[in-house]
């Protein structure tokens, strides 16, 4: 029998577990050889582990998710093809049918099961129809088996939350297997500066950063910014974890909650990484705002806190100093680098999705249709992308309109079951955690604005979570006309936000033109033998850059930026009319040809010019940033104003089923 808290095996588990470590040692033998004895003790340990744990259900799902959580498969690729992974989904379907044969568990799956399935089959739907147009059949093909078993395991994990009930469980082992990561991380910039990754778990990441402060960790993943959108969805479920045991007046618990928010904060700031900085910010907003009053008061209680946190170096400066590089354009040769190869790989994924909108190139094809696209954007860069470092732009190059549909479908059915829950049980102890999945989800969602779809299983044990705190079935009537106020609410707010964003952009109108001049060197007279050295340019990576800030007069207005990979000079200036630019910009030319001469001589590079003069409207990027900010803070405003509003018309008191379900629920 299958037992939810028995941990004792009983006899005739003993012998399935000696087979089944029987099995896995011959298997090991198979795959590693008898030269290393530790494989063969560690495949006969892991095959008893998966029978005993395939009997506890709730083990089992605790086992699962901290191998997932943890990477540590990835891990342990480093010491050769160790089937973790497999492992983890043989013992998700193992242990899913030996628990349907226990009615209590098979009963608790239900129409949300298979609504979930659907918003996940949805998705894979659009990937299959894609790989049918794909240029590259075998590749997407290879990109789809991927996603279908990503998918499946969502699904394991889905029902496996929903049988035990225990998603409060799934959020306390997410949350202690990334504190306990951050702590090693912070260890390791502390006492080893780095010199230790503690077997993979703590890795020094290559990526480089304007202004780091730390060496930027990666956790157990080779990547600091894929790490950091890890973590932000471990902070709200802390914050939600935290909330609990206060309320249950667990003050030890509380404790070790609270030791994890600060372990997730340490880990968040280790990453480095600027986008993990604003996600987390907004994760934390959603959760205060999804949550019930009582903790929202907490939130601006802690307004203080969280600017301060601003003034920490590393953030605050790194921050201000992004938003000032981007404001400068793709052509500024002083931004991060970093920068620079997110630009250049989104503006090639999105000239991908305008060659074909509807179907894409095919899932998994991004890497391999670089070299087609690279030398027609604005920014380039040498160095080939291995992902569009935007989620959505690779949905819209690989898979197009459809893609994108298919998983704004998944992901936001996923949300409204959540928001349906917030809405059928307002007064429920499970709120806190029902707006830290929403929180979470939210907060990965904008953080892959700057990411491709990778690990993409640890966001699936979130999505996981759904089901098992989803309304009860059937919804009352009354619930369901507040969902649809609230999500109308939401909408008309959207809607007015966009509104008033637009109304001001186009009142306020392009306030600048542009203009810009590309230029290049060329050798001056054709030197003895050395005419081909001196016409090659581009092979010197800092020899344009040397000469950007060479002939740049700090006076002038118009910038000078090297273009390293094409071999150019763009000269840049914004002013009020056209005549004023062009003059600007031509000035600044002959300058830069008399400096050139008296830097290098009359017979050594002259300035030429390529092409002509481009000349266009744009607007200042302060103009922009204050219409966007006017747009969300209209947005905000009615939204909340609408939603108290529509609060106001619910009934004083919920019946009395919905506070006994809620009270078991939360049980």
């Amino acid at each position: 029998m299958t037992g939810l808290i028995r941990f004792a095996p009983s006899p005739g588990e003993y012998a399935a577990m000696a087979l089944a470590g029987g099995a896995a040692t011959f298997g090991a033998i198979v795959m590693f050889g008898s030269r290393n004895p530790l494989f063969l003790v560690a495949a006969a340990i892991g095959g008893a582990g998966l029978v005993f744990a395939a009997r506890r259900p709730v083990f089992a799902l605790a086992v699962i998710v901290f191998i997932e959580v943890s990477n540590l498969s990835g891990v342990l690729d480093q010491y050769g093809r160790i089937p973790v992974f497999q492992a983890s989904m043989l013992l998700g379907v193992v242990t899913i049918g030996l628990a349907l044969r226990e009615p209590e568990l098979r009963g608790r799956l239900n129409a949300w099961t298979a609504i979930c399935a659907a918003f996940a089959g949805i998705f894979l739907a659009t990937q299959l129809v894609s790989v049918v147009g794909s240029v590259d059949v075998a590749t997407s093909l290879a990109s789809a088996r991927r996603t279908a078993i990503d998918l499946v395991f969502l699904l394991i994990v889905l029902m496996l939350t929903q049988m035990t009930g225990r998603p409060w469980l799934v959020a306390a082992v997410f949350v202690v297997v990334l504190a306990a990561l951050s702590v090693l991380t912070v260890i390791d910039q502390v006492v080893y500066g780095g010199s230790t990754s503690f077997g993979g778990f703590s890795i020094v990441t290559t990526s480089s950063g304007e202004d780091v402060t730390t060496l930027r960790y990666g956790g157990p993943l080779p990547d600091s910014n894929f790490w950091g959108r890890h973590l932000i969805m471990g902070l709200p479920m802390a914050a939600a974890l935290l909330t609990r045991s206060l309320r249950s007046f667990q003050r030890p618990v509380a404790l070790a909650w609270g030791f994890s928010i600060v372990a997730l904060l340490a880990g968040i700031y280790l990453t480095q990484s600027r986008g993990t900085f604003l996600s987390a910010a907004i994760a934390m907003v959603v959760w205060f705002l999804a949550t019930e009053r009582p903790v929202r008061r907490w939130g601006l209680v802690s307004l203080p806190l969280a600017f301060g946190l601003v003034l920490v170096p590393g953030v605050g400066n790194r921050l201000q100093k992004m938003f000032s590089e981007i404001s400068q354009g793709p052509n500024s040769g002083h931004i991060d680098p970093s920068l620079l190869g997110r630009l250049a790989a989104q503006q090639q994924a999105g000239l991908m999705w305008d060659e074909r909108p509807l179907f894409g190139f095919g899932p998994g094809t991004f890497p391999g249709q670089v070299f087609n696209f690279a030398g027609r954007v604005a920014t380039a860069q040498l160095e080939a992308p291995d992902g569009a470092h935007n989620t959505y732009l690779s949905l819209a190059a690989e898979s197009g309109l459809l893609g994108i549909i298919g998983w704004v479908a998944m992901v936001v059915g996923f949300l409204a079951v959540l928001l349906m829950r917030n809405t059928a049980q307002p007064r429920s102890r499970d709120r806190v955690l029902v707006a830290a999945l929403i929180a979470a989800i939210i907060g990965w969602s904008v953080s892959s604005a700057w990411l491709h779809l990778a690990y993409f299983r640890t966001f699936a044990v979130v999505l996981a979570m759904v089901a098992a705190v989803a309304p009860a079935l059937p919804m009352p009537a009354e619930a369901l006309r507040t969902f649809w106020r609230a999500a109308g609410a939401w909408l008309m707010a959207g809607v007015v936000g966009f509104g008033v964003c637009w109304v001001y952009l186009v009142a306020t109108g392009p306030s600048k033109v542009q203009a810009v001049q590309r230029a290049t060197l060329v050798p001056a007279v054709p030197t003895d033998g050395w005419y081909a050295y001196a016409l090659d340019i581009r092979s010197r990576m800092q020899m344009l850059p040397t000469f950007a800030v060479v002939l740049h007069d700090e006076k002038s207005p118009v910038s000078i930026d090297a273009d390293s990979v094409r071999g150019l000079l763009v000269f840049t200036v914004e002013a009020d009319t056209a005549a004023q630019a062009r003059d600007e910009v031509q000035l600044a030319v002959a300058q830069a040809g008399n400096r050139l001469s008296d830097s290098v001589g009359f017979n050594q590079y002259v300035l030429q010019g390529i092409a002509s003069m481009q000349m266009t409207e744009v607007r200042d990027s302060s103009t922009v940033v204050t219409g966007i900010g006017l747009g969300v803070a209209a947005g905000l405003v009615i939204g909340l104003t609408l939603s108290s509003v529509t609060a106001r018309r619910r009934r004083p008191e919920e019946p009395l089923a919905v506070r006994e379900l809620a009270a078991v629920s939360s049980g």
